[in-house]
């Protein structure tokens, strides 16, 4: 294929001589031979460039010029239809027979792009040639219907919960899918938290060679994202995993995305928890427990029971009932739960998208008119042939890590408590060996703005009848705090070696009012290690919002991170940006000291950190600035980690 884009003017045309002879006083007439006839210039590829490569894989091409007495060399262009996102090309002329070599855009759209890179002869660009080449990205290590869940604020500084369904073609290309979304709709004829539940009808998404992506979800509402069209930014962990953060200019949030197993109607035990807003009083909300499929479609009385924190009122120990839907086509359930004395509201309704057999995300979705029970998420862990066998304090036992989100009471604002710990249960009703940074952004009880509990602790608990519900109480702290503070929180168990669900009781003093839900992995045997390529998210808040994710590298050798991360801060997407960090040798608690750098990504850089380790593969983070006398920053953050599986033999 030949093209006469950008051809220069032609060359001077050869100046002929004539030549004379006089002699002899006569004339005598010289003919000039004529010219042999010129070969025109021609121009080819030596040899052949690939038409397809992968988007790690810069390409050299080389053009010899033929029949070019100046030897004027190869012009080059590069052409695609994002014609600011082509790539590049190191060299635009070169000399005949010398390559340029293109390297292929970082990130586009979907997991394709094809580029057309043109050679000119320099002497005549009406001589060219050109190459038609594929870039692929990784887009084909994720495919299938995955279940994706998060949680975060939206442009009126409310919270914000998003799950459902979507399914990925391999390519690059979003087929079809369904979710449910709680956010503040700003039209004036509504203005209040509202649920809203919509077909996903396409969309697209990216994964580069260090594993983190784009991903954009198309629905027909047109209040949600830009018109209708969700932005995440991801990183890839395994193709059955990946973390995600909304990048919208009016939803930001913090989640997960998982590959969905066999759908079957749920049964059995399973714990919950979610966390939000309470409609009806419109105060932070969490509340959990357990809820027993023990017959077909219906939730029993009978070994069901659930708490609930209501800006730091806790009604506890509660009968639960409801009824299950069978899952429709993409493995969505509908939950309708009552729970007879609850404050505000006691009936809620939930829609829960099926992961597999052991996991449900939920999210409720009551609140179609503004006027339902709450906008709350969360998740729920299946006890399986653990339902009903909890008998007594002996079923609680282990060294668990925890993590926990929620919010200060002092103001309400979302993701402004950040908190974790790690602790040992003993079976016989007593915490031990108990670390745990809980951090409270706009509290002033210490005399601060902000309020910070770094502290080891103690503790006890107790069993509940079978149903695997836990109050939990920690005291005893070292260095101490407030006179009489002892936080209470309420367990939920799963058994089989599975995650606890849990929701911060508050703190009973009030000195620290707070609201939250959380999770507790099983830690694994010491030594701990943080070693190797990590996916990771994080949440921030200092008044605004910030979330992302990311990719590091840690070196345990040397005690340093380093990577590259994507976030959303007060609504501003910036992608690509390197972060940096140190962490010391874990402690013998899994616990290490360190920081994190990067600005962006991070808001107010570098921070201090706290990493929790639950095991080689994963972990969690937790600023530890927030009140420091040389340094005070007025941002909590709260992150987690987690290996990830490099998307080709030679990516990153």
């Amino acid at each position: 294929m030949a093209t006469g884009r950008w051809i220069l003017s032609p060359l001077p045309l050869a100046i002929l001589s004539v030549l004379a002879a006089c002699g002899g006083g006569s004339t005598a007439n010289v003919q000039n031979p004529q010219d042999p006839p010129s070969s025109s210039v021609s121009i080819a590829f030596q040899p052949a460039p690939a038409s397809s490569i992968s988007i790690n894989t810069p390409a050299a091409l080389t053009a010899v010029v033929s029949n070019d007495p100046s030897n004027a060399g190869v012009d080059w262009s590069l052409i695609c239809s994002n014609a600011t996102n082509c790539g590049s090309l190191t060299a635009l002329h070169t000399a005949s027979g010398a390559p340029t070599t293109y390297t292929p855009a970082s990130t586009f759209a979907g997991n394709t792009q094809s580029v057309s890179i043109v050679a000119f002869a320099t002497a005549n660009h009406n001589q060219n040639v050109v190459a038609g080449i594929t870039v692929t990205a990784f887009g084909s290590n994720l495919k299938g219907r995955y279940v994706f869940q998060g949680q975060g604020v939206d442009i009126s500084s409310g919270p914000y919960e998003f799950a459902g369904v979507v399914v990925l073609n391999g390519n690059g290309g979003i087929t079809s899918g369904e979710q449910t979304v709680n956010f503040f709709d700003q039209n004036p004829n509504i203005s209040a938290l509202v649920s809203r539940s919509d077909p996903i009808t396409g969309g697209s998404y990216f994964i580069g060679p260090d594993g983190r992506g784009t991903m954009t979800i198309t629905t027909g509402d047109l209040d949600i994202g830009q018109n209708g069209v969700e932005t995440f930014s991801l990183v890839y962990l395994s193709a059955s995993r990946a973390l995600i953060a909304e990048t919208d200019p009016a939803e930001s949030g913090t989640g997960t995305m998982d590959l969905q197993g066999t759908i079957a109607p749920p049964s059995g035990g399973y714990a919950f928890v979610v966390s939000g807003t309470d409609i009806p009083s419109a105060s932070p909300t969490a509340f959990g427990g357990v809820f027993n499929i023990n017959s077909p479609n219906t939730i029993s009385g009978a070994g069901s029971i659930a708490d609930q924190n209501l800006a730091g009122t806790v009604t506890g120990n509660r009968a639960l009932s409801g009824t299950v839907s069978p899952p429709d086509a993409f493995g969505a359930v509908t939950l309708n739960l009552t729970v007879p004395g609850f404050q505000s509201a006691t009936t809620f309704q939930f829609a829960g998208y099926i992961v597999d057999a052991t996991h449900i995300k939920l999210i409720e979705n009551d609140n179609n008119s503004g006027g339902g029970s709450g906008s709350t998420g969360g998740i729920a862990i299946a006890q399986g042939t653990a339902t009903g066998t909890f008998a007594n304090d002996s079923s609680f036992s282990g060294t668990y890590v925890f993590g926990l989100l929620g919010v200060d009471l002092t103001g309400f604002t979302p993701n402004t408590l950040t908190s974790a710990g790690v602790f040992t249960a003993n079976g016989s009703g007593n915490f031990d060996s108990g670390y745990m940074d809980t951090f409270l952004q706009q509290n002033g009880s210490q005399g601060t703005a902000g309020s910070q509990i770094s502290v080891a602790f103690s503790g006890n608990y107790s069993v509940y009848s079978k149903t695997g519900r836990v109050r939990a109480v920690f005291d005893n702290f070292l260095p101490r705090q407030k006179l009489g503070y002892a936080p209470v929180y309420f367990f939920y168990l799963t058994g089989n070696g599975n995650p606890v669900l849990f929701i911060d009781g508050s703190d009973s003093t009030l000195h620290y009012p707070s609201v939250g839900a959380g999770i507790a992995y099983p830690q694994s045997a010491p030594p701990f290690t943080f070693q190797g390529d990590y996916g990771f998210s994080f949440t921030q808040q200092n008044g605004s919002e910030n979330d992302g994710t990311g990719r590091l590298t840690a070196v345990s050798t040397a005690g340093t991170l380093s990577g590259v991360a994507d976030n959303n801060s007060a609504f501003t997407p910036t992608s690509a940006s390197p972060i940096s960090g140190t962490f010391a040798a874990p402690a013998s608690n899994g616990v290490s000291a360190g920081t994190l750098s990067g600005s962006p990504p991070f808001d107010f850089s570098p921070f201090a950190v706290d990493y929790y380790v639950i095991g080689p593969t994963q972990g969690f983070f937790v600023e530890t600035d927030l009140v420091s006398p040389n340094d005070p920053s007025g941002v909590v953050s709260f992150g987690y980690y987690a290996a990830r599986t490099p998307v080709c033999s030679s990516c990153l």
